[in-house]
Parts: C-alpha cells; sequence; structure tokens
C-alpha cells in the first residue's frame, strides 16, 4: 500500500492487493468494537457532575462517531477496485476530519482492548515484536499505521 498527499489536498491511498483493502477495513471493523461500553459514554464518565453533557451532548458524540465509521465504510467499499484488487482512494480535504476521527476511534479501541502503548519501545523494529498472541501483534501493527496515517492526514491536508 502506498500512502501520498495530492496537489488538490488529498490524500491518494493505492492499495496493490486483497490485503491492502482488509487493512482499510479493518479502521471501521476496529473502531467499533470498544470493549466496554461505547466511546461517548465513556466520555460522558468525565463529565459526570455534568448532567447536560449526558442527555445531550453524549447522544451527540455518539451520532458523530458511528457517522465516521459509516462515511470511512463506504468510501473503502465503494472505491475504485480492479479485478486482481488493486485501486485507488481519496482522503478529499473536506472528508479528513471524519477520516481523522473514524481513525482515531480505532486506535482508542486498540489501546483499550489491547494496551497496545506498553509495546512503544519495539515499535521502531516490528520484526522484534514476537508474541504467542498473533492478534497482538497485527493490533500492534495496525495501529501504528493508523498513527502514520493519522500523521499524514495532519501534516498535509487538516489545518
Amino acid at each position: 500500500m502506498r500512502v501520498a498527499p495530492t496537489l488538490d489536498r488529498s490524500l491518494r491511498i493505492d492499495a496493490e492487493n486483497a490485503t491492502d483493502w482488509l487493512v482499510l477495513e479493518m479502521i471501521c471493523t476496529d473502531a467499533s468494537q470498544m470493549p466496554d461500553e461505547p466511546l461517548a459514554d465513556k466520555l460522558a464518565l468525565y463529565m459526570a457532575a455534568d448532567e447536560d453533557w449526558t442527555e445531550l451532548i453524549t447522544p451527540e458524540l455518539a451520532d458523530q462517531f458511528s457517522s465516521q465509521i459509516i462515511h470511512v465504510s463506504r468510501a473503502i467499499s465503494s472505491a475504485d477496485k480492479s479485478l486482481n484488487l488493486t485501486g485507488s482512494l481519496f482522503i478529499k480535504a473536506e472528508d479528513a476530519s471524519t477520516w481523522f476521527g473514524a481513525i482515531n476511534q480505532a486506535r482508542l479501541s486498540l489501546e483499550e482492548r489491547f494496551e497496545v502503548s506498553k509495546f512503544d519501545e519495539l515499535a521502531d523494529d516490528e520484526s522484534n515484536l514476537e508474541f504467542e498472541d498473533p492478534a497482538l501483534k497485527a493490533a500492534i501493527i495496525r495501529y501504528h499505521f493508523y498513527t502514520s496515517l493519522q500523521s499524514i492526514l495532519l501534516e498535509y491536508i487538516l489545518d
């Protein structure tokens, strides 16, 4: 997979095979898998003293988080793919914050489920990641891919 900014302030993602598309789809899968409770409800815990937050803000956040995931999922599924599953996906400037939000949800979910930050010192050399749990290794690799994608969005597209 190749990711690069374009001259029109978009981000172009070139998928080279079916695995690349699966990795992109995992953004939505990971974002949807908060283990205990939805992210909006978790944020409401920090505002427990404010009744208006729970009543007014939490449902709005839940809708926003859900719509981010749906938007990214639709963009990935509707991307132009050839018969051998190569193709490109463009993240336009007006969609960048939606993508950023969905990716952030995915990262938060991975952190909560796998405590990825414990393994930050190994992140520079993924070949050193020798774990008995292949799901943990995959989560760490996806987490760092998501971080890189967010960094590119911040550097080239988001103001």
